[in-house]
């Protein structure tokens, strides 16, 4: 089972991204920022990190940082989330590692296209572009 680290400040972003996830048949652990999550990180490996940018602590940006500059530790391709999104950050997120960056809201099945970009390349993506995918996540 792919295991898959969510990092975001708010319990119902967490909620929301886990429940769908969960139901794809993926593993989930939540994180509330940065700090917490590069914790976990150095802890256990995982296979995806999905981090918002906006959170105390620790960014998500630096999140990015420290785990890059970290050559010991696993770095688990990572899906950016933020609801403030400009192109400074979007280069910023790319460069340190991030392998997809998201704009809140945004609909399910664009996250759920990334992450089986991610973790299950050779899944068909019409199997996840259907209208039971359209919750959004809202910026928060």
């Amino acid at each position: 089972m792919k295991r898959i680290l969510i990092a975001d400040d708010y319990a119902s972003t967490r909620d929301i991204l886990r429940i769908r996830l969960e139901m794809r048949g993926y593993f989930c652990q939540e994180v509330k920022n940065g700090a917490e999550a590069l914790a976990a990180i150095q802890r256990r490996h995982y296979d995806l990190l999905i981090t918002d940018h906006d959170m105390p602590v620790m960014t998500g940006l630096e999140l990015l940082t420290r785990v890059a500059k970290m050559p010991d530790l696993q770095q688990p391709p990572t899906i950016f989330i933020t609801g403030q999104l400009h192109d400074t950050l979007h280069q910023a997120a790319t460069n340190a590692g991030a392998r997809a960056v998201l704009l809140k809201p945004f609909a399910d099945y664009e996250l759920m296209v990334e992450v089986n970009k991610i973790l299950c390349p050779r899944l068909v993506q019409e199997d996840i572009s259907s209208p039971d995918y359209e919750l959004s996540i809202s910026p928060t």
